[in-house]
């Protein structure tokens, strides 16, 4: 089996020394729009393989390999899924954000229909999807409460705007309150895990998003919590921001990694 992994920041970097150790991937080719960087990253691993990120070159490479990652951001996204699945090849997002737009959403899940072709979201950095999934059609309401340290929220427009300096922060603040689809489109570096739970639940203006920057927190916190003819669930995680990227949680990563190896060997368990 052979990957292309679309974007060589710190959940690519996880994905491929993830991909390296796995007997089922022979190739690991690597693309970013800095070619000095994917070609750094593909040195690291010997079955690391260089990619050209521009169109004619980077066809070819899809046509060439099994799956495809998206790990580099909502533009990103935006080129690469129908780009693969226009060709019918798998791809894996983890700029989940991107399907707040309905069209583009509608677009691409239909190609991957009409082309036979997989579309892998992997659960991210929030745990309790697995009950979002099971209970849908019989959700009321989806509340999302996510936390994060000001090295989280640095250079957002949307806090720039609004002349809000995380870092002079000495209390808890809400930075952002209201439906998942603004949510994902102001911070769309920080929250995909609010696309991921408006996909599986009551979509995109349904979902209530509260984003809270804590000065005193080390960690990214997310509380989920839907109530609906099923019952009540509620799932809180506190989770490691990524070393490379404290935007990110480590485990957004780990998930990443735990729906390549079920993938490639084929066996899924928890579905």
């Amino acid at each position: 089996m052979r990957v292309l992994i679309v974007g060589c920041g710190s959940i690519g970097n996880v994905l491929a020394k993830a991909a390296q150790g796995m007997p089922e991937i022979d190739g690991i080719y690597f693309t970013d729009r800095s070619e000095q960087r994917a070609k750094a990253r593909a040195m690291e691993y010997s079955k690391g393989r260089l990619a050209s990120y521009d169109d004619t070159s980077i066809i070819k490479t899809i046509d060439e390999v099994d799956l495809v990652i998206e790990a580099a951001s909502q533009e990103a996204a935006k080129r690469f899924v129908p780009m693969c699945l226009e060709r019918g090849r798998d791809i894996m997002v983890m700029s989940v954000g991107v399907f707040h737009d309905d069209a583009f959403r509608s677009t691409c899940f239909e190609l991957a229909r009409k082309k036979h072709a997989r579309l892998y979201i992997p659960s991210g950095a929030v745990c309790g999807t697995d009950g979002l999934r099971s209970a849908q059609g019989r959700i009321d309401e989806v509340q999302l409460i996510t936390t994060k340290g000001p090295n989280s929220f640095q250079d957002v427009p949307y806090l720039k705007e609004r002349g809000v300096d995380v870092n002079k922060l000495t209390t808890p603040e809400v930075l952002f309150e209201g439906p998942a689809r603004e949510a994902v489109r102001f911070f769309p570096k920080n929250v995909n895990v609010a696309a991921t739970v408006s996909l599986m639940g009551l979509g995109f203006d349904r979902t209530m998003v509260t984003i809270i920057c804590d000065p005193r927190s080390v960690v990214n916190s997310h509380q989920l919590i839907a109530k609906g003819a099923f019952g009540e669930l509620k799932a809180e995680i506190q989770n490691v921001p990524s070393p490379e990227n404290p935007a990110t949680s480590y485990l957004a990563a780990l998930s990443a990694v735990s729906a390549l190896k079920s993938i490639a060997t084929n066996v899924w368990v928890g579905v």
